[in-house]
């Protein structure tokens, strides 16, 4: 993704997708990461929790939660090389980006692994979600709108100024960033 930001940031209408680095099981990251959260003495080998009850010993269970923590540090500083160097090519005043999921994820909250057996409690179904649209210039502010998913792709449609299909259910997001 960096790559193509270097080489297409003078260029118009791209458009870049990035999933690659997303905290997802198996919960494997470099080394430098988990080295803060483990003993190397004591190394914590399983990295993909079953999606159930947890039936685990506490343990088994912070020891899981810190193979994600480690992932998550990594992610963050992913994405910080992608901000940073959105901030290189002077992309903020022409570029938007969405930074989303599309789930939660249970490491023994409400007693469950992983996603999608158990209830729909606020873990899994409120998920974050991050626009930049240049065009509202909004930035640091939250909304309490509901939005989806099927939200992103008529909210790109309209960035594009491409005609949204009358049948698509989703709707662009540009009044909600700019409200």
């Amino acid at each position: 993704g960096i790559d193509f930001l270097k080489r297409n940031a003078s260029y118009d209408n791209w458009y870049l997708q990035i999933e690659t680095f997303d905290p997802h099981e198996p919960f494997t990251s470099p080394e430098n990461y988990q080295s803060r959260w483990f003993d190397p003495d004591k190394p914590f080998v399983p990295d993909w929790p079953p999606y159930a009850k947890v039936t685990e010993d506490a343990e088994t269970v912070e020891g899981m939660r810190k193979k994600y923590f480690a992932l998550m540090e990594f992610c963050d500083k992913s994405l910080g090389r992608v901000l940073d160097e959105m901030d290189r090519q002077n992309l903020w005043e022409s570029t938007m980006l969405i930074v989303n999921t599309d789930h939660g994820f249970f490491l023994g909250e409400h007693d469950w692994w992983g996603k999608a057996l158990m209830p729909d409690y606020n873990g899994l179904s409120h998920t974050p979600l991050f626009i930049w649209d240049p065009r509202s210039q909004v930035r640091g502010e939250r909304r309490n709108s509901l939005v989806q998913t099927i939200d992103l792709a008529p909210t790109l449609l309209d960035y594009f100024e491409v005609q949204i299909p009358a049948d698509m259910l989703g709707k662009p997001l540009s009044m909600v960033v700019a409200q």
